[in-house]
Formats: C-alpha cells, structure tokens, sequence
C-alpha cells in the first residue's frame, strides 16, 4: 500500500514531516486555498484537529481560480489569523506534486485525500464534502 509520508511533505514551520509524528493517528492531506468558497472548511479541520479524530494537513496550490496568490509566508499568515489553524501547513506546490500524480490530481480546492492510522490510502473526496464526513473512511 502506498503511505503518505512517503511523499516527503514539507511543512512551513518543521521541515519535511515523519511518520513518528503521527504515529497511529489518521491523516487527511487537502490542497487548500485562501480566497475559495471552501476556506471555511480550514474551521472545520481545526475543530477536528483539536478533537483529536484526525491529522488535518493543508497542502496550499494555486492552480484552481489562482485562489492561492499569496507566498508561503502569506499563506501561513491567514490560516493563523482569520482561521486559528494551528494544524500542519505545507510549503505552497503545485499540481506536479508526488501526493496528487499517486493519487488523482484534485478536481478543485478542498479536494481531499484521507489516509488511515497506519498511513495507507484511503480514498480522495471532493471539495463539496465537509470535513466532518472523512472520519468515516479513518
């Protein structure tokens, strides 16, 4: 099976993420957006986070609608304040990235690709499905 962490994932605060840190712990990896009508959901994965029901991790792109316009500093910068996100951020990427060539380029912002405790791929939701909803593929 493929695992996520395999896909060397850098995070804007702590380098390239590693298993030990989410040791047993479900993983939802969604390229994210600031300026989409599916921000809000960043509110959403945080409640989730702090529940303790998953590992949210943000993977910012721009290719949908050039709705991540802003640098990696920017980026951090709003999730932190107008979202209190407090869950991994990754290094802004594009659509070239490992995580989408192995399993499917994201149709939209807020695609998600749910992963379960043991890190092995799960399945990849669309935009429309909230958050809440990936707790019942972990």
């Amino acid at each position: 099976m493929d695992k996520i962490l395999d896909l060397e994932l850098e995070s804007l605060h702590h380098g390239l993420l590693s298993s030990e840190k989410f040791y047993k712990k479900p993983i939802v990896v969604f390229n994210s957006a600031s300026h989409c009508e599916f921000t809000k959901q960043l509110t959403q994965f945080q409640k989730l986070h702090k529940e303790g029901n998953i590992v949210p991790i943000a993977l910012p792109t721009n290719e949908f609608g050039e709705q991540e316009p802003g640098d990696n500093y920017e980026i951090c910068q709003y999730a932190n304040i107008v979202y209190k996100v407090s869950f991994t951020v990754c290094l802004k990427t594009n659509l070239d990235h490992k995580l989408f060539k192995r399993f499917g380029k994201p149709t939209w912002n807020f695609n998600k690709y749910v992963f379960d405790s043991d890190h092995n791929f799960v399945k990849r939701l669309d935009s429309e499905i909230e958050p809440r909803k990936v707790l019942e593929y972990v």
